[in-house]
Formats: C-alpha cells, structure tokens, sequence
C-alpha cells in the first residue's frame, strides 16, 4: 500500500486521447456524442446538456431488453446513466482537470413501471466551493444528490455522487 501511495504521485497526467479531443470538437453537439457512447446508445438514454455545462437532463425508455422479471426496469440502467454526470460536467466547466466519479450510491425508492428521467444542476456556490478547494490542496471533493423520476412525476431513486477532481500537473 505504501508503494502505491508513493507511485501514484509521480504518476504524470497522459497525453490526451483521441476521444477527449473528439469530446473538444465543435462538429457534433457533447450532448449527442455521449448518446452514442456504447452503454448509453443500447440503453436508449436520451441526454440534453445546457449549454455551459451547468445542467443535464436525461430520459431513460422502459425497454423490454432490460426488464426484470416482474416486469419493471433493472436498477443497473438507472444507475449506469447517472454515474459519469457530475464529475463529467465539472470537468467541463472547470479547465484544467481531471474528474472522477469517487462513490456512487443509488437508493432505489418505488418500482419504475415507465421510462424514467433525471435531472442535475450544478450551481455557482458549488463551482466556487470547488474551485476554492482546488486552490488550497490541488484536490476537491464534491457529494451531489439528485432522483429519477417516473412518468407520472413519482420519485423511483435517489442518487447521492461524489466527484473527486485534480487540478492537472
């Protein structure tokens, strides 16, 4: 363990690949290139990312591939669409970082008998509070919570993410 902690700070950051700098390009909207992502295009997930990166909302169909046997959505749908989001965005929003998703914890609250949504804010005060934690230790952590909701407005999980970013070196 020693070893790694020690190794794991003369890591250097990678060059970037051909996927960010695709991500970068003003050709095809960020939004709909994370719709053909794999995972994502089988799952049918329909993203919208505002425009400064600030919020995202994103709808997930009720498919019958991945139906569980009593007939309503397998939790793993939920939870594979809500998990790169935070640290995604804030990535985005804030240059010169790396982003990643520390903990992910989804709390599955009813059934979800139809397609389901989700929606994700990232405010100013949060922005700030990262920023300011970047300039103090060159690391910040931040635990967003958000749901999903059913078609009929009812509550059918609630996530609670962290991102943890790192200024790059």
């Amino acid at each position: 363990m020693k070893w790694l902690k020690n190794n794991f700070r003369q890591i250097k950051t990678p060059q970037r690949s051909a996927i960010e700098q695709l991500m970068d390009l003003p050709l095809v909207p960020f939004d709909r290139l994370l719709q053909c992502y794999p995972p994502f295009l089988f799952l049918g997930i329909r993203i919208r990312i505002s425009k400064g990166y600030r919020s995202i909302s994103l709808r997930i169909p009720l498919r019958a591939y991945f139906r569980n046997n009593s007939g309503v959505m397998f939790g793993g749908a939920m939870t594979t669409a809500s998990d790169p989001f935070p640290a995604l965005l804030l990535q985005k929003i804030i240059p010169n970082t790396l982003a990643y998703t520390k903990s992910h914890q989804i709390n599955y609250l009813r059934p979800a008998y139809t397609a389901v949504e989700m929606a994700l804010e990232i405010s100013e005060d949060d922005v700030n509070e990262i920023k300011k934690m970047l300039e103090s230790n060159n690391k910040a952590e931040k635990v967003f919570s958000y749901t999903f909701k059913d078609m009929n407005g009812k509550r059918v999980a609630k996530v609670t993410s962290t991102a943890y970013l790192l200024n790059k070196v």
